[in-house]
C-alpha cells in the first residue's frame, strides 16, 4: 500500500511495528536464551511501549510462536536469494552445499538451536516450530530436486548438522568452522554428482 503525501499509511506502520517487535525477538532470543526472553525485553529491544507489544502479540506463547515464522520466511528469503546466484558447470553442487552449510551458523542458526533445544519440553513452542522445519526441508529437497543430486543429499545436511552444533559446543570460530566444512564438502560434492549420474553439475 503506497504512502499518502510521503507519510506512512497506517497499515504501513503496523507491518513495521510488527517487523520490529519479531527482530526484537529473535535478538533476544540469541543473547538471553528462550527462558530469558521477556515480553519487557523484546518491548525494550523493538523500542516500543508494552501496550503497543501486547496489543500485537498478547502472549509470550504466540510472540516466540511468531517470531519462529518470522525466522524461517527469512532463513527462506535467504536461500532464495542464494540458489538465483549458484553458477554452471561443476562448481554448482560444491555452491549449493557452501549456500545450505552458511544456513548452520551465525546469529540466525543459533536462534533456531535455541529454539530446538527450547521446544523439547515445551510443547506450544513445539507445535509451532515442527511445520516450519517442514516447510525449510521442503525447500532444501526443493533445491536438491534442482541440482538432480543424488540420494546421499540428506547425509550432507545431517553432517552439516553436526558440524554446527559441534563447533557451538567447543566456540570454534568462523576459520575453524570453514575448515571443518572445507575437508568434507567437495567429497560430498563428488558423492553427490556421480550418483546422479554427473548430472548435477549441469546449469
Amino acid at each position: 500500500m503506497p504512502s499518502v503525501n510521503g507519510r506512512r499509511t497506517q497499515e504501513q506502520r503496523r507491518v513495521a511495528t510488527r517487523t520490529a517487535i519479531l527482530d526484537a525477538t529473535i535478538d533476544c532470543v540469541i543473547d538471553y536464551g528462550y527462558a530469558g526472553t521477556t515480553t519487557t525485553r523484546v518491548a525494550d529491544r523493538a523500542g516500543v511501549s508494552r501496550g503497543a507489544q501486547v496489543h500485537h502479540f498478547p502472549t509470550k506463547a504466540e510472540l516466540v510462536a511468531q517470531a519462529v515464522a518470522h525466522l524461517a520466511r527469512k532463513r527462506a528469503v535467504e536461500l532464495g536469494r542464494g540458489v538465483k546466484d549458484l553458477p554452471p558447470g561443476r562448481g554448482r553442487v560444491e555452491a549449493a552445499l557452501d549456500l545450505l552449510w552458511q544456513s548452520h551458523h551465525g546469529p540466525l542458526f543459533e536462534a533456531v538451536l535455541e529454539l530446538w533445544l527450547a521446544a523439547r519440553t515445551d510443547e506450544e513452542l513445539r507445535a509451532a516450530l515442527v511445520p516450519l522445519e517442514e516447510e525449510v526441508a521442503l525447500g532444501i529437497e526443493a533445491l536438491r530436486e534442482r541440482l538432480d543430486a543424488g540420494d546421499d543429499w540428506e547425509l550432507a545436511i545431517d553432517a552439516m548438522h553436526g558440524l554446527a552444533l559441534r563447533g557451538v559446543l567447543r566456540g570454534a570460530d568462523e576459520q575453524e568452522l570453514r575448515a571443518d566444512w572445507l575437508a568434507r564438502r567437495e567429497r560430498f560434492a563428488e558423492l553427490l554428482t556421480t550418483e546422479a549420474g554427473g548430472h548435477a553439475w549441469a546449469p
